[in-house]
């Protein structure tokens, strides 16, 4: 089965036609706008193209269907937060890092609360699949770079537990965002901040 958080793309290539560029942009603000209203497996190409004001072939240039387009939007913010906040960061800076990269995704996850909450409660549009994959993958990057140092643990390669220990992380805090979500409104970004911090193993950095 193909893992659907796989499939949206976030960033542009390198080079990329302008034009393209731009009715990527359009596509991402309108699925956006679309998602808020409506669960997003209900939203329909036609409809999508006409939010964008691009031609309904333009769509598949950029998702395989409205719905990737969706997690290629989403995906697009956490991986700026990434590149912006967690890869240039030195050792001296990393725990920082660490923290400001969580108050960005966060504020991102509250940012979008109307999607996350009806698709993760539902487990709809491939959502909590987009997420872990991002957050194992920024995990990985911090215990590439040695700020994450999990501790060994016997007759098991120190590579192959780093996968088990981003993979496990990264499901943890989706089920932390996806448990915040389900609080009342107006919701306490804090709290979620402290939530997660709470359940993050001893040896993380910013616990």
């Amino acid at each position: 089965m193909t893992n659907p958080a796989a499939t949206a793309t976030s960033a542009p290539p390198v080079g990329a036609d302008p034009r393209w560029v731009r009715s990527r942009e359009r596509l991402h603000a309108a699925v956006l706008q679309l998602a808020r209203a409506q669960p997003a497996a209900t939203i329909t190409g036609a409809a999508l193209s006409r939010a964008a004001e691009v031609h309904r072939s333009t769509i598949y240039e950029h998702g395989s269907d409205p719905v990737d387009v969706l997690r290629s939007a989403l995906r697009a913010e956490l991986d700026e937060i990434r590149e912006r906040v967690i890869e240039p960061a030195t050792p001296e800076t990393i725990v920082t890092a660490i923290a400001d990269s969580a108050n960005d995704v966060f504020t991102h996850v509250e940012r979008h609360a109307p999607i996350y909450a009806r698709e993760l409660a539902a487990g709809t549009a491939g959502l909590a699949a987009m997420l872990a994959d991002h957050f194992a993958h920024s995990i990985t990057l911090l215990i590439d770079h040695g700020a994450v140092t999990p501790p060994p643990i016997a007759d098991d390669a120190p590579a192959r537990f780093a996968e088990t220990v981003a993979s496990a992380l990264a499901a943890t805090t989706v089920a932390v965002i996806t448990d915040w979500l389900r609080d009342p409104e107006p919701r306490d970004q804090a709290l979620l901040l402290r939530r997660w911090r709470a359940v993050q193993p001893p040896w993380w950095p910013a616990a």
